[in-house]
């Protein structure tokens, strides 16, 4: 009770009259099942099986993570074409520091091959005076009411002149004719503000110039950029030791590279000027539901002591970069695999996963067979 034995022939009777007693399209549905089955009492399991199927799972998980992996890799791909968006503006992103050069020494300027030029491009740029320490400071002391700062080595051209300000001092030396850079670090009235850190973008027209921070007042004298300055006031040395902490070239895209960020240089002595010679490549970014219009770049750079002697200048200490653009446009697109494609190999994988190791099986099962049954038969013999 409860079951029956399918050696039995009342049992196999019994199954074959439900057949004929089934409607016949579902006995025509049976026709068509090209996946027959076999009774478990006629099937046979070793171990060499147990060890394929253990062997052939494995496998197939990890097929299977190696194709999830790539169906969720978006991959990039590059085109290349000539570049038609020459009539705008360009946005460059600085953040750069000075760390013995005063904010009120500092002036952004910029100059490109049309010859426009922006005097103190300050624009969003920010500045923000540092200490000795490199840390933000809280500016130059001021002098109580009443007070009367010394000028240092001014008062003896000025005795009775005050200097309550690190700009009143400066004034001093520069109407005494003295140098004041080497004293800037040490007057109480200048010593909380030595460095300079510059942040911000600075808006230019696309094609070739430059952005430069150097030394004096810029302005421009019939239609050029000049740069205006006592060589007294740097005989003891314009320093433009600085470090690079970000510049970009249009909008920042995830997984592009800026070489200049990271870049430092230090000036132990001299007035030094530093040129980077950039090349910029347009590059539009199409992927994440966005399209941005970016620049990638490389670059070389080249320093130089522009103070040979004392009081004689062969070029304009500063800090220089130099840019220009290639004529071709770099086209990345987002490409990502199918779902489609994920499911298909999925099912290759599957599939291929258990017929190669029922392949397996059978050759392994049948040559075992073989073997025992040839030995069975010389023991026979």
């Amino acid at each position: 009770p409860g079951g029956g034995d399918p050696d039995d022939p009342d049992f196999r009777g019994g199954a074959a009259q439900a057949e004929d007693t089934a409607p016949a399209f579902v006995q025509r549905l049976r026709s068509l099942d090209v996946y027959s089955k076999v009774h478990d009492d006629y099937r046979v399991k070793t171990k060499s099986g147990g060890l394929i199927s253990l062997a052939s799972l494995a496998t197939m998980t990890i097929l299977f993570f190696s194709e999830l992996d790539n169906y969720l890799t978006v991959e990039v791909v590059d085109h290349i074409k000539v570049d038609t968006t020459l009539n705008q503006k360009l946005p460059i992103g600085v953040n750069f520091t000075f760390p013995r050069i005063r904010c009120d020494e500092v002036s952004v300027d910029s100059v490109d091959s049309f010859g426009q030029s922006q005097i103190d491009a300050s624009g969003s740029l920010t500045k923000f005076e540092l200490d000795s320490q490199g840390f933000h400071s809280v500016g130059d002391k001021k002098a109580a009411k009443g007070d009367c700062l010394p000028c240092l080595e001014a008062a003896d051209f000025y005795p009775e002149m005050c200097c309550n300000d690190c700009q009143e001092l400066k004034q001093a030396y520069r109407k005494a004719g003295l140098p004041y850079y080497h004293i800037l670090d040490t007057a109480v009235q200048c010593k909380n503000s030595v460095g300079c850190q510059i942040a911000g973008d600075i808006l230019v027209s696309k094609v070739a110039g430059n952005v430069h921070v150097a030394l004096g007042r810029s302005r421009v004298k019939d239609g050029k950029h000049v740069h205006e300055f006592n060589i007294k006031e740097v005989s003891d040395g314009f320093n433009t030791s600085h470090s690079i902490h970000r510049v970009e070239f249009g909008e920042q895209v995830a997984g592009f590279v800026s070489p200049l960020e990271g870049t430092t240089k230090i000036v132990r002595s001299g007035a030094y000027m530093f040129h980077y010679y950039i090349k910029l490549v347009p590059t539009l970014f199409e992927g994440s539901g966005r399209t941005v219009y970016t620049h990638q770049y490389s670059v070389t750079d080249t320093a130089k002591n522009a103070m040979v002697k004392k009081g004689e200048l062969v070029g304009l200490p500063g800090v220089f970069f130099v840019y220009e653009f290639t004529p071709f446009l770099v086209q990345k697109v987002e490409k990502s695999v199918p779902l489609s494609h994920f499911l298909t190999s999925l099912c290759a994988i599957i599939g291929g996963g258990f017929t190669v190791a029922g392949m397996i099986d059978a050759i392994l099962y049948t040559g075992y067979r073989r073997i025992k049954k040839a030995s069975t038969g010389k023991q026979a013999i």
